[in-house]
């Protein structure tokens, strides 16, 4: 697997873009056209002063940079619009575009790929110290297996929107599933120290600005909203989403590089 590092421009250039509309949503939240405006600007302006960046501070070429946004936007939306529109999970109380279709506003989306590329860019960044995780499993002894693990992933994920969509009104039964998905991935996947220490920073600030963007921005709100209007399962999914987004997309970029270089090499 290929090492990919963002350097401190990158990270400043992704976390100036997520506040940016985490600080539209507080002030204008409740203005449809304004956000409707605000969020692709914020997007434009952040890819074009990424792409001015130094190559040596960024993790992606262009190409595969916009493949990621855009695979992150699609993740994103359609994971927000199966947990709200169709499970209603959750509420959003900021006007939408999209009339009976979704209580989402389009422009939500685009800030859910922004959401979702930063926490990659959290886990690239140097500073982070975090390596690429192993093609292994521990299944009582190690073993290598690249498609094991992304298995067990995937089962983490899948399992535990499952288990909310049915329980997330459930005052025990709407965290449990989380809390045990998260054991499962310590025993099975064994991240390494650097790793757990980037997911506890992640369950500590992304419940933080979800709190702010409900108590201030009054952007959504939550069942069992017992810290500071965020849930507890939140608070444990952040942690879980964010290890499994990390190491499933490094594997989709490393697969992608790959058949580019066979493409290339390709005789004619």
């Amino acid at each position: 697997m290929t090492s990919r590092r963002t350097g401190d421009l990158a990270f400043a250039v992704d976390a100036a873009a997520v506040a940016l509309v985490a600080l539209a949503i507080c002030v204008a939240g409740d203005r449809l056209a304004v956000m409707t405006v605000i969020v692709p600007a914020v997007v434009v302006a952040r890819f074009v002063a990424w792409g001015a960046l130094p190559r040596a501070e960024r993790d992606l070429a262009l190409p595969a940079e916009l493949a990621l946004f855009a695979i992150a936007t699609l993740v994103g939306s359609v994971n927000d619009w199966n947990t709200v529109s169709r499970h209603r999970v959750y509420d959003y109380n900021v006007p939408s575009d999209l009339g009976s279709l979704s209580s989402i506003p389009t422009w939500m989306f685009l800030y859910w790929g922004l959401i979702l590329r930063f926490v990659l860019t959290v886990f690239h960044f140097r500073r982070a110290g975090v390596t690429r995780a192993p093609d292994q499993v521990w299944l009582g002894r190690a073993v290598v297996s690249a498609p094991a693990r992304i298995a067990v992933l995937v089962a983490l994920a899948v399992a535990t929107r499952q288990t909310i969509y049915r329980w997330f009104d459930d005052p025990v039964a709407s965290w449990l599933p989380f809390a045990a998905a998260l054991g499962v991935a310590a025993l099975v996947l064994r991240p390494d120290r650097a790793r757990v220490r980037l997911v506890a920073v992640v369950m500590v600030v992304g419940p933080a600005v979800e709190a702010l963007l409900i108590g201030v921005g009054h952007l959504h709100a939550y069942r069992l909203g017992w810290f500071a209007g965020v849930p507890l399962w939140i608070v444990l999914w952040w942690g879980l989403a964010a290890l499994i987004w990390s190491e499933l997309v490094d594997r989709a970029t490393d697969a992608i590089a790959a058949m580019m270089t066979t493409v290339k090499s390709a005789p004619g």
